[in-house]
């Protein structure tokens, strides 16, 4: 990657932050039953998330947008984590759009906060390990 990892982690610890606060607020501000207008804050959740990354891959040079691709090969630590954040935001998205229609689910949530810890693990190992992993 050439030195664009460390851009990449710090934005992927950002995102894990705003989604560790997010899923938390979320499973706890609609405790009993979550309404319509609920699935407007996991949909901008989303969007708060999406800003971030797409901002950061846009500003990589040309060459290091390319080698996004070879990731998972060279820094698989870095592509796990980016991957089960990408998962939890896609379980945000997804309680978001069927709470609209059908109100009244946390399921999707509680998977999006195991994800989050799951993430939140793998962030641990790459800083105590302080490997380009």
């Amino acid at each position: 990657m050439g030195g664009f990892d460390a851009r990449l982690w710090r934005v992927l610890h950002r995102v894990l932050l705003m989604l560790a606060v997010g899923v938390v607020g979320l499973l706890l501000g609609l405790e009993p039953r979550p309404d319509r207008s609920a699935s407007l804050f996991g949909l901008l959740l989303v969007l708060i998330v999406a800003l971030p990354v797409s901002a950061t891959v846009w500003r990589l040079p040309p060459h290091a947008r390319r080698a996004l691709r070879k990731l998972p090969r060279h820094r698989p630590l870095l592509a796990l984590t980016a991957g089960l954040l990408a998962c939890v935001t896609l379980l945000i998205g997804w309680w978001a759009l069927v709470n609209a229609l059908f109100p009244g689910t946390l399921s999707p949530l509680a998977l999006a906060l195991a994800g989050v810890g799951a993430a939140g693990a793998t962030t641990g190992i790459n800083r105590v390990t302080r490997r380009r992993l």
